[in-house]
């Protein structure tokens, strides 16, 4: 009972009552080949009862699709009928009544027509429908093994996979992912869930670390560098997954080392990029945890390729993570970007609270960097205030061009100093930057309760809520009256000087 194979996906452009396809799926669209071979009274019929389709209105068009039956019966379009009859008994519920009367129907009268291959498809969609799913999967087997080359065998396949997938069915969801990636021919509607199906495939093989299996499936789509990126990419990412747990961690390891004899392979093949291959031999060895094969990958790119700061930044943050930390700073100091070198030598004594060694850092940055000074005197001034030498502090900041951050760092200097006189005039000085005048003003309010000036400390925290009543610092100004002072004061409004 082969049918015609080829299902036409048709938009009907008549100049007559042409049937409208919209919202119908490729196994409720007519044919153009039947569709021309009507009459146009039943053409006429078939758009009335689809009409009522689309619309939703299923029991109406029951009724037309019966009408069109009991008078054309042997139109060309019966088949189509009787298949959209059946559809319709699918959205009125009766998926039995449907498979019986409906579908079956289609194939048993016109066991020829493309509208049976379709019904065949239905048929098992159908025990999909009623949760029968040991009928489905073999009708979808059924379908594969009739129409092999028709779209209804990559659909049933797509369905199995499921199943297979639902029920962990390992076997049966390799043998379909096999089947879609080396046997299913690639046309247009086949192409994006064939390279899905690789892909799976791929994953499949990497986590059970069969690398070589899982290249021969990606090649199916991938070719030259492409293949390799792919292949390098979804292993690697495998490797990551398999690592997170402590009994899939020997998985990992053998397929690294898989994916390290790879990297090899292709530096060999592609000499213009084996630096960068080799540089990703050695992050994978950091992952896996081989500091040594890392450090000896780092040497050898050394040796072929010379030791540039990349390379050097490398080695330097190989040091670190072993906290040989005077080795990180020797290779620091070998960059040949010193200005680089020098700033990462003076961030590890801030991470290791040497402060005046960073400051002798920053000074000699200073000296060869002259254009970015007032960077490293604010870097300085900050050690001076992390060693509490505020004066020496104040006078740094006093030499760096960044009004108003550099009024507010004195002004907390002094304010350490219980200097609280000088710490309002450099806050009074901001207040003329619109977008800092508020933090200045609130400021201003907490340093008046440090001199123990209650009275122009409320007075302030008031003017504060008045002159920016929509900032942040408002907010804390007004909860802080109330919590400290018991007052209440409303934001905004006229200023009581």
């Amino acid at each position: 009972m082969k049918a015609c194979f080829n299902i036409t996906i048709c938009i009907l452009v008549l100049a007559l009552a042409p049937a409208s396809h919209a919202g119908l799926s490729t196994l409720e669209q007519i044919s153009i080949a039947t569709f021309e071979k009507m009459r146009e009274v039943e053409r006429y019929q078939i758009k009335i009862a689809e009409k009522h389709y689309t619309n939703g209105e299923f029991k109406t068009a029951l009724g037309e699709y019966e009408k069109f039956l009991t008078i054309y019966e042997k139109s060309p379009g019966a088949p189509y009928a009787q298949l959209m009859w059946s559809h319709t008994m699918m959205h009125l519920k009766k998926p039995k009544t449907a498979l019986r009367e409906g579908f079956q129907s289609v194939i048993d009268f016109w066991p020829e027509s493309q509208e049976a291959t379709m019904a065949a498809y239905c048929i098992a969609d159908a025990y999909r429908t009623m949760g029968e799913v040991k009928e489905a999967q073999a009708a979808f087997r059924f379908l594969i093994k009739e129409y092999p080359d028709h779209d209804i065998a990559l659909r049933s396949r797509v369905d199995l996979l499921h199943y297979a997938k639902l029920h962990k069915d390992e076997v049966e969801r390799l043998a379909l992912l096999n089947d879609l990636t080396f046997k299913v021919k690639r046309t247009e509607s086949s192409k994006s869930t064939c390279i899905d199906a690789c892909r799976e495939l791929a994953e499949l093989h990497f986590f059970a670390q069969r690398l070589d299996e899982g290249k021969k499936a990606l090649a199916t789509t991938y070719a030259g560098p492409e293949l390799f990126d792919a292949v390098y990419s979804m292993s690697a990412k495998t490797v990551d997954h398999l690592l997170k747990q402590p009994a899939t961690k020997p998985a990992a390891l053998k397929l690294a080392d898989q994916l390290l004899v790879t990297l090899r392979a292709e530096a060999i093949e592609r000499p213009a990029l084996e630096k960068s291959l080799l540089y990703r031999a050695a992050e994978l060895n950091g992952t896996l945890g081989r500091p040594s094969e890392t450090w000896n990958l780092y040497e050898e790119i050394g040796k072929r390729f010379g030791r540039d700061d990349d390379l050097l930044g490398k080695m330097a943050a190989w040091y670190k993570q072993r906290e040989k930390r005077d080795e990180a700073r020797r290779i620091y100091g070998e960059f040949k970007d010193v200005v680089t070198g020098l700033k990462n030598i003076a961030a590890m004594f801030l991470e290791e609270k040497k402060l005046a060694e960073a400051m002798a850092v920053f000074r000699k940055l200073i000296e060869i960097d002259g254009e970015h000074a007032g960077g490293y005197l604010w870097s300085i001034a900050g050690c001076y205030e992390n060693m509490a030498d505020w004066r020496k502090a104040i006078a740094t900041y006093r030499l760096i061009d960044r009004f108003p951050d550099s009024n507010f760092q004195m002004a907390a200097c002094h304010r350490k100093l219980a200097e609280q006189k000088e710490a309002i005039v450099l806050y009074n000085q901001i207040k003329i930057v619109d977008t800092a005048a508020p933090e200045a003003s609130l400021q201003i309010g907490f340093t008046y309760e440090e001199a123990k000036d209650k009275e122009n400390a409320i007075r302030t925290f008031q003017l504060t809520c008045k002159r920016y009543p929509k900032s942040g610092q408002a907010s804390k100004a007004h909860a802080h009256l109330q919590n400290e002072y018991n007052i209440n004061v409303t934001l905004g409004g006229s200023e009581d000087e």
